[in-house]
C-alpha cells in the first residue's frame, strides 16, 4: 500500500511576507508578480497531487470494502457449513421435518404450504423433503373461488404434493363454502388414490354430477381408512349415497350429517369406536347404540326444536361403556325449547366409564314478557345430568359446557360432581344488548340478562385455593383444597360484567409464582384462557372480539 508523507501547506493570510502585501493595495512589482506566478504554479501542481492521491486511495477504499465483502460471505458460509444441523444425518433431518410440519393448507389466504416452505430452504433440505412423503400427505383444501385460473393453480399444486407423496397414506380435509360448485378435478385426484386414505373430511357445498360419481365410487375401496366426516350444510343440493362401505376393514371413526342408520346396512357399525350424527328421534340413537357396542365416543347433534322423549319414541335405559359423549343443540328457529338430547340422554344412560362430557348449545338467551316464560325457555335439564353421573359414578377429567343456561348454583352442582377434572371450559350462553330495547322493557330485561351471568364472583370463589381464616385453626397455615382440585387446563368465555378481580385471585391461588409452594392434593394450572363477549351493534348480539391469554 502506497505510504505518502503529506505536509501541511502555509495558509497565506498567516504568512508575515505577503500579508503586507495583501492590506497595502499597491501594484506588486515586477519581482513579486513573478514570485505569485511561481507560487501559483506551485500551488496548482500541489492541488492536482492531492487529488490523485485522494483518487488513490477512494479506489483503494472501495478495493478493500470489496474484499470485506468477500470474506464476510466466505465466513457465513463456512459458518453454514459447519452448523451443528450440517452435521446431522439426513435421518434426523426426516424425522424433524415430519414434526414440524404440519397440515399443508392448500388454497384460500395461505398460498404456500408447510412442506414447500421447508423444501425452500436450501438444496440439500429440498432432496431431503422431498424424499420424506410424510410431509406431504397431509391436507387441506378450501375451494373459495370458482375462478379458472385459481382452480387450475390449486390443482397444480395438489398434484405437486401427491408425487412427493408417493405410496404414503393420505390425511385429507377438503372444504367448500356453499356458493361454490365443487367439479371433479379437485376430487378426481384425491379419488384416484382413494384406497391410500387414512383420514378424509368433505365439508361441501353444491356439486357436479360428476364430482358427485368420482366421490361416491371412490367410497366403496377403503382399505386404510380409520376416520371419515361427510357434511353439507342443509339445502346445498348435496346428495351423496351412503351405501358405499363395500371394504372397509380398518373404519373406526365415522361422522355424517345425514344419513338413516336403520337403512344403511352397509356401514361397519360393529368396528366402529367413534360417531357423530345428527338423529330424527330417540329411534335413531336407539339403534346406532344397539348397533355399535365398541362405541368410545358418541357425539349428538340435536335440533332444540325436537321433543326427544315427551313426544314419539323414547330410548330405553341402558348401561353403556363409552367414555366421551358430546351433545349439542342447535336452534333453526326463534322457538327455544327444553334442551331434548341433553334430557332423552342423561334420564336414559348410565356410563360408569364416562371420562369427557361435552354440551354445546348456539342459542341466545332473548327477552320474553313473563317471568315464568323466561326461565322456562331454553330450560338446562340440571336434574337429569346431575342424576346421571351421580347414578353412573364415573371419573370425569373433561367438562366442557358452552353456551348453556345454566345459573351459579347449578354450575358448582355440577363442578362437585367432577372432582378429578383435568380441563375444564365453561361458556355463558350469548345475551342480547339490554340497551338496543325499549324503555318499557329494560328492567325486565336485565334481569334476564343477569340470570345468564354463572360465572360469578361466587363461583370463582368456590375454586379459589385460600388459606384458612385465623378463627377457624389458628395452628394451621395448609391451603385449603377448593372445587376441582386435579384442574390443569381453565377455559373461560364470559358476558360483560364479569369480576375480573376475582378471576386473578383464583388464578393467582393455582398458579403460584416459581419456587412458591402448593398443596400436595392440590394440581398447578398449566393453562387459562378468558374471552369476554362484547355487544356489536350493527348485528345487536353479543359477539366474543376481546380474547385474553
Amino acid at each position: 500500500m502506497d505510504q505518502r508523507n503529506f505536509e501541511q501547506p502555509i495558509a497565506l493570510l498567516q504568512d508575515p511576507k505577503f500579508v503586507p502585501l495583501l492590506r497595502s493595495g499597491r501594484t506588486p512589482s515586477p519581482q513579486d508578480r513573478e514570485n505569485l506566478k511561481n507560487l501559483l504554479e506551485e500551488v496548482e501542481s500541489g492541488i492536482t497531487r492531492d487529488e490523485d492521491a485522494i483518487w488513490d486511495l477512494e479506489y483503494q477504499v472501495a478495493l478493500l470494502q470489496r474484499r470485506l465483502a468477500v470474506l464476510e460471505e466466505n465466513k457465513r458460509l463456512l459458518q453454514s457449513l459447519s452448523a451443528p444441523i450440517r452435521q446431522a444425518p439426513p435421518e434426523i433431518i426426516q424425522q424433524i421435518m415430519e414434526l414440524s410440519v404440519g397440515v399443508n393448507h392448500l388454497g384460500g389466504a395461505k398460498p404456500v404450504s408447510p412442506a414447500t416452505r421447508v423444501a425452500s430452504v436450501c438444496a440439500q433440505w429440498r432432496s431431503i423433503a422431498q424424499a420424506t412423503p410424510g410431509i406431504w400427505t397431509r391436507f387441506l383444501v378450501e375451494l373459495t373461488s370458482g375462478e379458472a385460473q385459481k382452480q387450475e393453480s390449486l390443482v397444480k399444486s395438489i398434484e405437486r404434493h401427491l408425487t412427493f407423496a408417493r405410496d404414503a397414506e393420505l390425511e385429507i380435509d377438503i372444504r367448500a363454502v356453499k356458493s361454490i360448485v365443487v367439479d371433479e378435478k379437485v376430487l378426481g385426484l384425491f379419488a384416484a388414490r382413494a384406497p391410500r386414505w387414512r383420514s378424509a373430511t368433505f365439508k361441501l357445498g353444491y356439486l357436479t354430477n360428476g364430482a358427485r360419481e368420482i366421490l361416491t365410487a371412490a367410497l366403496d375401496n377403503l382399505p386404510s381408512l380409520t376416520s371419515l366426516h361427510i357434511h353439507y350444510p342443509p339445502g346445498s343440493g348435496t346428495d351423496i349415497r351412503i351405501e358405499f362401505f363395500k371394504s372397509c376393514p380398518a373404519l373406526r371413526q365415522l361422522s355424517l350429517s345425514k344419513f338413516n342408520p336403520q337403512a344403511t346396512s352397509t356401514i361397519p357399525w360393529a368396528q366402529l369406536t367413534s360417531i357423530h350424527f345428527t338423529p330424527v328421534d330417540a329411534r335413531e340413537i336407539e339403534t346406532v347404540l344397539e348397533l355399535c357396542p365398541r362405541l368410545m365416543s358418541v357425539s349428538l347433534r340435536v335440533a332444540t326444536t325436537l321433543s326427544l322423549g315427551t313426544s314419539g319414541p323414547t330410548l330405553v335405559p341402558r348401561t353403556h361403556q363409552m367414555r366421551s359423549l358430546g351433545i349439542e343443540s342447535t336452534s333453526a328457529s326463534s322457538v327455544y325449547n327444553a334442551h331434548p338430547g341433553v334430557f332423552s340422554i342423561c334420564t336414559a344412560l348410565t356410563l360408569p366409564q364416562l371420562e369427557s362430557l361435552v354440551v354445546s348449545s348456539n342459542m341466545i338467551r332473548k327477552y320474553v314478557a313473563s317471568h315464568e316464560s323466561r326461565h322456562e325457555a331454553g330450560k338446562w335439564p340440571q336434574t337429569a345430568v346431575t342424576e346421571m353421573l351421580t347414578r353412573s359414578k364415573c371419573t370425569l377429567k373433561t367438562l366442557r359446557l358452552k353456551g348453556v343456561p345454566l345459573d351459579t348454583v347449578e354450575a358448582l352442582q355440577l363442578l362437585r360432581l367432577a372432582p378429578h377434572a383435568v380441563e375444564v371450559s365453561l361458556h355463558e350462553c350469548r345475551t342480547r344488548d339490554p340497551e338496543s330495547l325499549s324503555e318499557e322493557t329494560s328492567w325486565d330485561v336485565f334481569e334476564d340478562v343477569g340470570a345468564n351471568h354463572f360465572i360469578t364472583k361466587e363461583l370463582l370463589t368456590a375454586l379459589c385455593a385460600q388459606k384458612p381464616a385465623p378463627s377457624s385453626n389458628p395452628t394451621s397455615s395448609e391451603v385449603s383444597v377448593p372445587l376441582l382440585p386435579r384442574l390443569r387446563r381453565f377455559h373461560l368465555k364470559v358476558n360483560t360484567g364479569f369480576d375480573m378481580d376475582a378471576y386473578m385471585r383464583m388464578v393467582r391461588s393455582r398458579w403460584p409464582e416459581a419456587g412458591a409452594e402448593i398443596a400436595s392434593d392440590l394440581s398447578r394450572l398449566a393453562a387459562i384462557s378468558l374471552v369476554v363477549m362484547c355487544h356489536d351493534d350493527d348485528y345487536g348480539h353479543w359477539d366474543s372480539n376481546l380474547c385474553w391469554r
